[in-house]
Formats: C-alpha cells, sequence, structure tokens
C-alpha cells in the first residue's frame, strides 16, 4: 500500500465510517492495512484490509473499471427479500428462505468497494479441481496444461464461427445456447453434488449442506426472476 497510494497508507484514527457497516456504534477506519492482493482476473481487482476503531479487521475487493451501483441496487432488493421471507422459519426458528447477500458501495461510476467474504468456495475451484484430476488420469488425452473456463468459452465461440470475442454485442445468441449446451454436456452434471459429499463428515451433515444449498438455490432462482421482470 506504501507504494500504490502512500496516503491511504499514512492515514491514522480517522473520523471516516467504516464502508458498508451498519451497527449501533459508529465504527471508523483506524488505518488501512500494508499489503494489498492483486486477484488475477479480468479486472485485476485488489483486496484491501481495513482496521476499524472496534479492533476487528475488515476486508473488501476494490474494483475498477465497472460501475457498481446496479450490483448495490441488487444487494438492497436482496435484503428486503429477506425481510419479507422471514416469516418462514423452520421448528428450531432458523429462516429456510434467505438470499446471502454483502456490501456493495459505489466511489464512483466506475469503481467501488465490496465486502470481502470469508469462508467461500468459488464454482471456478470446483470446476479448476475437476479438471486436474481428468489431466492427472493415465489415459488423458490432449494438452498437458489446464485451460482457463473463459478460454475453453472464447474457443468455443470461434469453432462457431464468432470472429470477434471482445464484442458481446456481436455473438449472436443461437451460438451462445449452442456453446452453453456443448459445455454442459462436456461437464459432469454431478460435480457439486460430489463436492458436498465429500466434504461432509457425516451423513446428517450431508443432508443439512444438502438442504442448505436447495434452498439457496430455490430462493436465488426466484429473486432472480423477480428482478428481471422489474
Amino acid at each position: 500500500m506504501r507504494d500504490i497510494s502512500p496516503v491511504l497508507w499514512a492515514i491514522k484514527d480517522t473520523p471516516i465510517a467504516m464502508p458498508g457497516v451498519a451497527t449501533n456504534t459508529n465504527v471508523t477506519i483506524e488505518s488501512v492495512g500494508d499489503v494489498v492482493s492483486i486477484l488475477p482476473t479480468k479486472t485485476k481487482p485488489k483486496k484491501l484490509v481495513f482496521y476499524g476503531s472496534d479492533g476487528k479487521t475488515y476486508t473488501y475487493l476494490f474494483k475498477g473499471l465497472e460501475d457498481l451501483h446496479l450490483d448495490e441496487r441488487i444487494m438492497q432488493f436482496l435484503s428486503i427479500a429477506n425481510t419479507m421471507m422471514a416469516q418462514n422459519a423452520d421448528p428450531a426458528g432458523e429462516n429456510l428462505y434467505r438470499a446471502r447477500h454483502y456490501s456493495v458501495i459505489p466511489l464512483g461510476p466506475r469503481s467501488g468497494l465490496i465486502s470481502w467474504v470469508d469462508g467461500t468456495t468459488p464454482v471456478f475451484a470446483l470446476y479448476k479441481r475437476w479438471q486436474q484430476r481428468e489431466l492427472a488420469k493415465p489415459n488423458a488425452k490432449g494438452s498437458t496444461t489446464v485451460p482457463r473456463p473463459s478460454e475453453l468459452f472464447y474457443n468455443k465461440l470461434v469453432e462457431h464461427g464468432v470472429s470477434n470475442i471482445d464484442n458481446r454485442k456481436e455473438w449472436p445468441l443461437a451460438v451462445l445456447k449452442e456453446v452453453l449446451t456443448e459445455l454442459t454436456n462436456e461437464t459432469p452434471s454431478d460435480l457439486i453434488a460430489k463436492e458436498l459429499w465429500c466434504n461432509a463428515v457425516s451423513a446428517n451433515a450431508w443432508w443439512q449442506v444438502v438442504k442448505r444449498y436447495s434452498y439457496s438455490v430455490a430462493v436465488m432462482s426466484i429473486i432472480g426472476i423477480f428482478s428481471t421482470i422489474f
């Protein structure tokens, strides 16, 4: 951080409220962490750490070249949906239907902060591990390196005659459907199911995880439909 932004690195004991934190006490930014991690994705987002006046650590993902105002509205919509579904609880008092959301803080028309969610496993990681297992098989054919999912997608587009892969507006809808169908057929349908089973310590733990995952997918599917309508 000292090399990237000396101003942020030098701030101490500020009156600035911690972004996206809603508590009864006023949590402010005590200082900014010195280590900045850059994620190897298209827009190279940065992982930042803020230290709060309450002694806690708050982690964010700083995204540039992207307008996060729509993402902020979606998160607000999820919060409202959770309030509406709060009455649907199981006998233990736990909400059956709940959409996980997090804070999105636009800083301008082309940048913003997203609260970092710990303890999650990206679907990308599951897919990549499956690719690595397939590549490690004795009868594996073809390349010895694991291609990125984006590379597989773009290669499929080229195979179907798409010459300009940089302009999404020129991608025919029929071609996108064909590419999606082919990639789906090439991927095991039980990829997530096996991951949930292998990470469960008991049959009861597996059942609870599957039930929670099923409810989550159902809730997000319905909310997704409503968000496209309105």
